[in-house]
């Protein structure tokens, strides 16, 4: 569905992901961390899998129980608000 995304942080432990789609329509969203990668449900269906290596996204989003997503679909003008919130699961890497 989509291969990036972007993170703004805030103050403190604070961030939100932005997704350059619009999201299927779910009753719920998980986004799944660990320290290599990200993946996106929404339901039960992974939506997108994403690498990263950012230890303050990792640590931010290990902190919390929920993050906020912004739909950033390309050519439409950035939201003015969060518009929809994922439960947040930690998956640790076994080496």
């Amino acid at each position: 569905m989509f291969n990036n995304c972007d993170f703004l942080m805030g103050q403190g432990k604070s961030i939100v992901i932005v997704i350059p789609a619009e999201l299927p329509a779910a009753e719920t969203f998980t986004v799944s961390v660990c320290e290599k990668s990200i993946r996106f449900r929404a339901g039960r269906d992974q939506i997108a899998e994403i690498p990263y290596r950012n230890k303050e996204v990792f640590k931010r989003l290990s902190f919390a129980h929920e993050v906020g997503l912004v739909e950033f679909p390309k050519d439409q003008p950035f939201p003015d608000c969060i518009t929809n919130v994922a439960y947040i699961e930690v998956r640790k890497t076994i080496q």
